[in-house]
């Protein structure tokens, strides 16, 4: 009956642009939802939590649907471009099922190594009812290899964490290049690809796999550049700086001005501790200056 409640609270408010007293709401909420709710963003819906530590909660607490000025972006590129989506590091849906529901006549494709994850996607699939997803319980990286996975949310701040270890007690997950789901009909791609990579610093590891990919196709990648990416590379910049060179790469802010590798670094560098990230960036092989 409370949740119910609750629920009632959510349908009222997410359209509301003055929530100030939503905030009084979610602090009470907050301890006493006992199970997911649904938040209806119109064009789709996702389940959401309350729990402290899963990433879901931020759209619960703020109204917002997660990253939507990245979505927006990658919507207007589609549609401009006629372009394939593929989603590296899925999590719950929060890039595929706005972007699915966009595109219902295109496939959208999904992947995370986290079975916990792949469930969540499986989920909001069903409560969108759509049949334009593949998702596939895997890792990406720059061969095909097994490697170990930790999912144990006890070792992270949130959901949206998990990652590969060094740890042998975890538990085994497959990885594949890319290029090796791309050559073997796993995914199907049009000239033009979108990838979004989230995979908690193997982002450039996924990146070095799909070499034949960026061969072939005009690909727009957007990644999150943190401080994982340089934990996880030994010469990160001059391994980055080589392979964009050999493979035409160019580096955007997500308003597709021009950047380079050591600005990245440098405000990188100037962060404080308990930041991870400076947020979200693109590489290309397309010259956009040129478009």
């Amino acid at each position: 009956m409370l949740n119910k409640f609750f629920q009632h609270v959510l349908d009222v408010y997410i359209d509301k642009k003055n929530k100030r007293f939503y905030f009084i709401y979610f602090s009470i909420l907050k301890y006493f939802a006992k199970s997911k709710l649904i938040l209806n963003f119109k064009n789709f819906k996702f389940y959401a939590s309350t729990s402290k530590k899963d990433l879901s909660r931020w759209m619960v607490r703020n109204l917002v649907q997660w990253d939507k000025k990245n979505i927006k972006i990658i919507i207007k590129l589609m549609k401009k471009y006629n372009s394939t989506f593929v989603d590296c590091g899925c999590n719950y849906g929060a890039y595929t099922i706005p972007i699915a529901t966009k595109f219902k006549d295109d496939i959208v494709y999904s992947l995370d190594a986290s079975d916990l994850a792949i469930n969540s996607l499986k989920e909001n699939i069903n409560l969108n009812n759509l049949e334009n997803i593949k998702y596939f319980n895997l890792g990406v990286g720059e061969k095909n290899e097994i490697k170990y996975f930790d999912d144990n949310i006890k070792n992270y701040n949130n959901t949206g964490s998990y990652r590969f270890v060094k740890n042998k007690t975890k538990k085994k997950i497959k990885l594949y290049k890319l290029d090796y789901l791309f050559e073997n009909k796993i995914i199907k791609l049009k000239k033009n690809v979108i990838i979004k990579i989230d995979i908690e610093g193997y982002d450039f590891f996924a990146l070095k796999g799909m070499i034949k990919i960026l061969k072939k196709f005009n690909v727009i990648i957007f990644f999150e550049f943190s401080k994982l990416l340089i934990k996880n590379s030994k010469y990160f910049e001059k391994d980055f700086l080589s392979f964009s060179k050999k493979n035409q790469l160019n580096l955007y802010d997500l308003n597709f001005k021009k950047k380079s590798i050591q600005e990245l670094l440098f405000l990188l560098n100037a962060t404080s501790k308990n930041d991870e990230t400076i947020g979200d960036f693109i590489i290309s092989n397309w010259n956009f200056k040129k478009k």
